[in-house]
């Protein structure tokens, strides 16, 4: 996707691909060097920039990379053969939906099969066009959602001929509750999936999301799948100090106003002053992916000062109370929507969802700018 740079945008957001990079090396560490660290870069990089985020992790040494979908996948097949890196391995979670195969197989995208169906349709289009199509096995170890059941799984097992013309790159499972590291669904789910992989021996096997690279090299198996860490964001119920914050998100002040005690600020009057205040208005609002929730709850950082969001969120603005900051900190033309009292983490808490909702919705009207990554 591209980022607009136009400049009159009354928000910013900066990404660091210098410090998505440093975060891929990290997790890349914790693995044996024999294990790949993949990376996820569906729903556009999580919001950031799937393109950006794609070149400069390829550069730094990364070799495979996950997409949701057809439509993402040739998207990034398309940039890497630009920059002739044509024979980067795209992994399309979703699979060989019907219809796809022709284009899948022309891209050089390769499917995560998620039931016999689509295992039947691939290698019917393998027998057809004479070629052998490469793909993932995806098995269902307790989400409920994408990836063979047990019945299924029990069927392809006593049928291994439904897999002729195909080379099974990957067998793979998804972790559950990874980022809560006591959860016994952990432990089952590794179990599960070591009966299961044992079934196609010699076929390398992924287990571990984010949260999974962080659960220890049991874990690992020959490939991980990080995702939302590589974007900073920390995947467990503790901080991990090794994370690196990647991207940076600003809006303009577009007045500083004087306001009475009883005034009552923004959209149904909720918020009443109980003193002589100064009001910031800020530009950014719910239509820039500034939750509305937030209102009364969220932070922002002036020149370095914490100053609360008041009144309700608006689509093209928020109101803040700067009246306990200073006239040097009000000499900035900017405010830090997210900064080091008010991470993403907090954002996400303060309206009941998660950092990657947040950031998959960010910045429809910001400029967005990149550095690093080269």
């Amino acid at each position: 996707m591209t980022k607009r740079q136009s400049g009159y945008a009354d928000s910013t957001i900066t990404v660091n691909l210098d410090a998505i990079v440093a975060n891929w090396r990290f997790i890349n560490s914790l693995s044996a060097p024999s294990t790949k660290t993949a990376a996820m870069v569906k729903a556009n990089g999580y919001g950031l920039g799937s393109v950006a985020v794609a070149t400069a992790l390829a550069a730094a040494g990364c070799e495979l990379f996950f997409v949701a979908s057809l439509g993402e996948a040739i998207e990034l097949r398309q940039h890497f053969n630009k920059i002739s890196r044509n024979d980067m391995p795209i992994m399309v979670l979703h699979g060989a939906q019907r219809g796809q195969e022709d284009e899948l197989a022309t891209n050089q995208l390769i499917p995560v099969l998620n039931d016999l169906e689509q295992i039947s349709r691939w290698r019917l289009f393998a027998n057809k066009t004479g070629m052998t199509l490469p793909a993932l096995l995806h098995f269902d170890t307790g989400m409920t959602r994408l990836g063979l059941d047990g019945d299924q799984a029990d069927w392809l097992i006593q049928n291994r001929g439904a897999l002729d013309g195909l080379d099974i790159a990957y067998v793979m499972s998804h972790l559950v509750s990874g980022e809560a590291v006591d959860d016994p669904a952990n432990a089952r789910q590794l179990a599960s999936f070591n009966e299961l992989r044992s079934w196609f021996s010699g076929v390398p096997a992924s287990l571990a999301n984010s949260a999974g690279c962080l659960l220890g090299k049991d874990y690992h198996f020959q490939m991980t799948r990080p995702g939302i860490a590589l974007y900073g964001v920390h995947p467990l119920e503790t901080r991990i100090p090794d994370l690196q914050p990647v991207f940076d998100w600003q809006a303009r002040i577009l007045q500083i106003r004087q306001a009475a005690a009883g005034d009552r600020v923004g959209y149904g009057g909720t918020f009443e002053l109980q003193r002589q205040s100064r009001i910031a208005t800020i530009g950014v609002g719910y239509a820039d992916g500034y939750r509305r929730q937030l209102g009364g709850k969220a932070t922002v950082s002036i020149g370095g000062k914490t100053a609360p969001v008041i009144g309700r969120v608006s689509m093209d603005s928020i109101t803040v109370d700067v009246t306990d900051l200073d006239q040097n900190s009000l000499r900035v033309d900017q405010a830090a929507l997210i900064h080091d009292d008010y991470p993403i983490e907090a954002m996400a808490a303060d309206i009941g969802t998660i950092s990657y909702e947040i950031m998959t919705t960010l910045g429809r009207r910001a400029d967005w700018h990149y550095h690093g990554g080269q």
